[in-house]
Parts: structure tokens; C-alpha cells; sequence
């Protein structure tokens, strides 16, 4: 019986058929749409930029943006190892935009600090924190301000609860107090108060107070200002609030700036500010006046924590943004600058920083 032998004709695979070509498809698929989310994301903060230095802070857009401080830059993390994995010069050059964005804004703050190079002739420490009003973790609170050792506190948040329970421990370690109930604004230091300043801004006064450290004299301000009112436009879909409040800090701001300007002393402004480094208000605010952590600090010193800031109870939580912060005036040398972990049961990290008063130096009094 005879046996017949058929040979198969070899299978034929089109071109359109193999894993390879369809893999580089896809890829070269991949790649234009991540081009395309680098150039819209580019092309985003230049838009920003522009509406920013035209109308400040006063559009949903610009403080949407600028609220997002530190994380406006997230994409990068994703864009750069992306873009030079492909190779695309073309998109390394469009990215080279918003790399340079961060690194003006933040950059500073991740170039490592010298320590000081002796203790200082004559130093002051000043301790900025916002204790949150219906914080009623006294121990703790006064736990922190024992071990900051600062000189001088500059209280936000600060009621009659807190009066009547930190008050007289207080004045046993600060023997000069000024508590300015109908903004919630204390000042406690251990070296005399000369004088005291009211500024009206609203709802947002400005405090302001003169204090006699080893035989010089500075000013001291102390600020809260307006909140950004994102959570009540979500809220109430409202977009004159934000236009509002934003109103609010400018209005806060000039009077900052006019406190400054007032008494010609070196300065010390302590402030929960309640915006980014990114907004339009804080570069107004910023101008002539040397932010401490930017100079002296390192790395990102968020000092606002969720999910506590938003009214959400956790024991764990995490800083999100900086907002809050020190500044001082020319005359004045900043020597460190630090966030303090220690849990206080506010929504806020304190804010540390030491200056030097040269002794060489003769303040004008007021």
C-alpha cells in the first residue's frame, strides 16, 4: 500500500501579523499621545504665567494653579524619564520650559545650607504657628513650645481656650503677652514689648509690636491672612468667594507692607499666609523681604497637613503644602530655619527660625 507524502506550504505571516511591528505601533502610538501631554502641559503654565502677571490671583485658573505649588511640577517625574528613554530632543526641549519653572521657584530651597560658622553675638529665636482654634491638646501644645526654646511666639488661631489654658503657664516662660482676641493674634516673648500696633484689614487685622531684644529694638508682625477659599467653591460652586478672599489678602498684604514701611526698624514678619509660593500675592509680599526657609532652610517644608486641614480626624498626617511662613527685613541676618514635627493636634507645623541682631548696628527708634 503505497503511502503519499504531501509537503505543507509554510504558513505566511503578513507583516501587519507580527508582535514586533505591532508592538513598535503601538509605541509610536504611545509616544505621540505622551508628546502631546507635554506640550499641553508646557503650554498650560506658560498660559498660567501670562494670566498670573496680568490678573493675579483673581481667576479660578491662576489660584486653581497656584494652589497646587510643589505638585503643579508632578508630571515631571513621568515626562523626564519618558522623554529621555525615546529620545525625543523635541520634547526634551519643550520640557526644558517647565524644569526651569520649578527650578526658579524651588530650586533654592534644595541647594544645600552651610551651617553657621559660630553661635551669633546676639540671637533671637522667633516660633510662628497656627494652633488651629478648636485645638485642645494643651499638653501637647506646651510640650512643643518648651522644647522650640524660642524667644518669642507668634500665635495664630489663639482664643479664649487657649487663653485660659496655656495663659498663665505661658507667662511663667514669656513675662511679656499680648493677646488680640477679635483676631486671634498672641504674641508671648521674653524680652519687653515697647509698643503695640493694630493694622485693620477687614476681617484680617495685622498685629504688630515693637520688642527690646539685648538693648536693640525690632518690629514684629504677625499675620494670618484670608484663606484661599477653594473648599467653599467646591462647597457652594461659588466663584466670588475666591475673588473675594483673594481681595482680602491684598488688602492684608498692603498692610503688611505698610507696617513694614511705618516703623523703621529691622522686621520680623510672622505669618500663616495661606498660599503657595506660586501665587501672585506671595511675590508681592516677598519683594524686598528675605523668605527665611528659601535662604536657610532645605527641601520642601510643607507646614500645611491633610487630611487634619480638611477637617478629616487621622492620627496619621501628612504635610501637603507650605504656606505658612517667616520673613525678615535686610538689617536682619537669618541663621536657621525648621518645620517642627512634634504632633501638637493643629493642622499646621510650626515654623522655628533663629536671626542674628549685629550689636554694631544702631536701630532708629520709632
Amino acid at each position: 500500500m503505497n503511502s503519499h507524502w504531501t509537503c505543507a506550504e509554510p504558513l505566511k505571516i503578513s507583516s501587519r501579523d507580527r508582535p514586533s511591528d505591532t508592538l513598535q505601533i503601538g509605541s509610536r502610538f504611545m509616544s505621540r499621545i505622551v508628546s502631546i501631554l507635554i506640550w499641553i502641559y508646557a503650554g498650560s503654565l506658560l498660559i498660567w504665567l501670562i494670566i498670573r502677571a496680568l490678573a493675579g490671583d483673581g481667576t479660578l485658573f491662576t489660584l486653581g494653579f497656584s494652589y497646587l505649588g510643589v505638585w503643579l511640577f508632578l508630571p515631571l517625574v513621568f515626562f523626564i524619564p519618558w522623554t529621555v528613554r525615546q529620545r525625543s530632543k523635541l520634547d526634551l526641549i519643550v520640557l526644558s520650559f517647565p524644569i526651569g519653572l520649578f527650578l526658579w521657584f524651588f530650586g533654592l530651597q534644595f541647594i544645600p545650607k552651610l551651617p553657621p560658622a559660630a553661635p551669633p553675638a546676639e540671637p533671637v529665636s522667633v516660633l510662628s504657628f497656627n494652633l488651629l482654634q478648636n485645638n485642645r491638646e494643651s499638653e501637647a501644645l506646651l510640650e512643643l513650645f518648651d522644647s522650640s526654646q524660642a524667644d518669642i511666639l507668634a500665635l495664630k488661631e489663639f482664643d479664649n481656650y487657649h487663653m485660659g489654658k496655656l495663659g498663665e503657664e505661658l507667662r511663667r516662660r514669656y513675662p511679656h503677652e499680648w493677646y488680640y482676641r477679635p483676631a486671634g493674634l498672641a504674641i508671648y516673648s521674653k524680652h519687653p514689648i515697647l509698643s503695640q500696633e493694630i493694622y485693620p484689614a477687614g476681617s484680617w487685622p495685622i498685629q504688630s509690636a515693637v520688642i527690646q531684644i539685648h538693648g536693640q529694638q525690632i518690629q514684629l508682625i504677625n499675620a494670618h491672612l484670608a484663606k484661599p477659599g477653594i473648599l467653599i467653591f467646591l462647597e457652594r460652586g461659588n466663584v466670588k468667594v475666591l475673588k473675594d478672599l483673594a481681595a482680602d489678602r491684598i488688602d492684608q498684604i498692603a498692610q503688611l507692607k505698610r507696617a513694614d514701611q511705618q516703623i523703621d526698624l529691622p522686621t520680623i514678619i510672622t505669618c500663616d499666609c495661606n498660599m503657595t509660593s506660586l501665587t501672585a500675592a506671595y511675590a508681592e509680599l516677598a519683594d524686598g523681604l528675605n523668605d527665611v526657609f528659601r535662604h536657610r532652610g532645605w527641601g520642601l517644608g510643607h507646614t500645611f497637613l491633610i487630611p487634619r486641614g480638611f477637617d478629616i480626624r487621622s492620627d496619621i498626617n501628612l504635610g501637603f503644602q507650605r504656606i505658612d511662613y517667616i520673613f525678615n527685613s535686610p538689617e536682619i541676618q537669618a541663621r536657621q530655619v525648621r518645620m517642627i514635627t512634634t504632633e501638637s493636634g493643629s493642622d499646621h507645623r510650626p515654623v522655628w527660625a533663629q536671626f542674628e541682631l549685629s550689636p554694631a548696628n544702631e536701630f532708629a527708634s520709632p
